[in-house]
């Protein structure tokens, strides 16, 4: 069973989003905070996460987020889906070009709203690339 785990301050999408990725072969996790994030992934061990970028606290928060997973070495190979509304408030921002160790440290970027085909489509293929 693949569990996912979806950190996101918008709690209707978070209900969205659980409603629209569960199913008898997966689990999916909810927070609506970043605090405690890295504790509750290493303690449920998720096989995907995904992000939102923009926190009320910091407009960056899941991009500092996603940097200190990879600082984790229980946690480095997880893949990262950001899911973000950054280019509608800062247009033209931010896009799948940005990706990389470094900058963005994650495997996909899709901006909201996202289309849940597109984004169980992605979903599928990176936990399957996970051995799930």
């Amino acid at each position: 069973m693949a569990k996912i785990m979806i950190i996101d301050d918008d709690v209707d999408l978070l209900e969205t989003l659980q409603e629209a990725l569960s199913g008898p072969e997966t689990t999916i996790v909810t927070r609506d905070t970043t605090d405690g994030a890295i504790e509750a992934m290493l303690e449920q061990r998720p096989e995907l996460l995904i992000l939102d970028v923009m926190f009320p606290e910091n407009p960056a928060e899941g991009f500092d987020l996603a940097r200190e997973v990879r600082t984790k070495e229980e946690l480095r190979s997880l893949p990262i889906i950001l899911l973000t509304g950054i280019n509608q408030e800062v247009p033209g921002g931010l896009s799948r070009e940005d990706l990389g160790d470094e900058w963005f440290p994650v495997q996909d970027l899709l901006e909201k709203p996202v289309e849940l085909s597109v984004l169980r489509a992605r979903v599928k293929e990176l936990l399957a690339g996970q051995g799930s």
